[in-house]
């Protein structure tokens, strides 16, 4: 019986010893991990670009972003670019290029805002565009001063007041406070044209754009013209245009802002 007890006793003892030492093996492999997972982690964090890397990055974006940024000014190179009508009477159009939305007349000036397929395309005031084939365009006007473009208005419009001048450039609504309503007003996919006794104003962008005399006697100062044809002269000052459009033994005058 005692020897029996003996044999339990020292079976226990090794149990013990057993768990003991499988516990000591646990906490040194966990240990072990533990150390292991942290060197890995020293190691991905010596993998990130150095300070050098990054800031070469930086630049390579920087440059790049310039290139595009290049390229794009290159395909706008129009923009902000002014041509003149070359010919009285110009269709301009929508942008399906065929159906006409305006009339331009010899000498007008407009933005370009891009050329396609041998089309210009113009800003024609601040809500509308059109296209006119590039041939009826031109980007050179040679010109005179303002003086003798007023000289020259002077002997085909005698009897118009000097004090007209002062409405160039003007507000439309400062202007008919001096000059009272007009007796109508006509309207085009561009313009307003205010009537009065013996002229009209053209109103672009709620500003005097232009005044015209209508049925003027048929008369050509002594200056040379920009661009003179048979449907129309045009004389091409600093700042101020004068456009001569004769019909049916009479001539229509207009004086622009430009």
């Amino acid at each position: 019986m005692k020897e029996e007890v003996r044999v339990s006793r020292a079976a226990s003892r090794k149990r013990k010893r057993f768990w003991q030492s499988a516990t000591v093996v646990l906490l040194i492999a966990s240990l072990i991990g533990v150390i292991a997972f942290a060197a890995l982690m020293d190691s991905k964090k010596s993998a990130l670009p150095e300070t050098d890397d990054i800031a070469t990055e930086s630049v390579n974006s920087e440059t790049e972003a310039t290139d595009e940024t290049e390229a794009e000014a290159e395909g706008d190179e129009t923009e902000g670019m002014f041509v003149y009508v070359a010919a009285p009477y110009t269709k301009v159009f929508a942008d399906d290029r065929v159906t006409v939305i305006y009339e331009a007349d010899l000498g007008d000036r407009f933005e370009q805002l891009e050329a396609v397929s041998g089309f210009v395309k113009l800003q024609l005031n601040e809500r509308t565009t059109g296209w006119v084939t590039e041939a009826q365009v031109t980007k050179e006007a040679t010109s005179v001063s303002d003086e003798d473009v007023t000289a020259a208005w002077k002997t085909v419009v005698p009897t118009a007041d000097p004090a007209t001048l002062e409405w160039l450039g003007q507000d439309v609504a400062s202007v008919r406070a001096t000059l009272g309503a007009p007796k109508s007003v006509q309207r085009d996919q561009v313009n307003e044209y205010h009537f009065y006794d013996g002229f009209f104003l053209m109103v672009r962008d709620q500003q005097v754009k232009a005044i015209d005399w209508d049925r003027q006697a048929v008369a050509t100062p002594e200056l040379e013209a920009t661009s003179g044809q048979n449907a129309g002269s045009w004389y091409e000052g600093e700042t101020r245009q004068l456009k001569l459009f004769p019909y049916d033994g009479v001539m229509r005058v207009r004086l622009e802002q430009k």
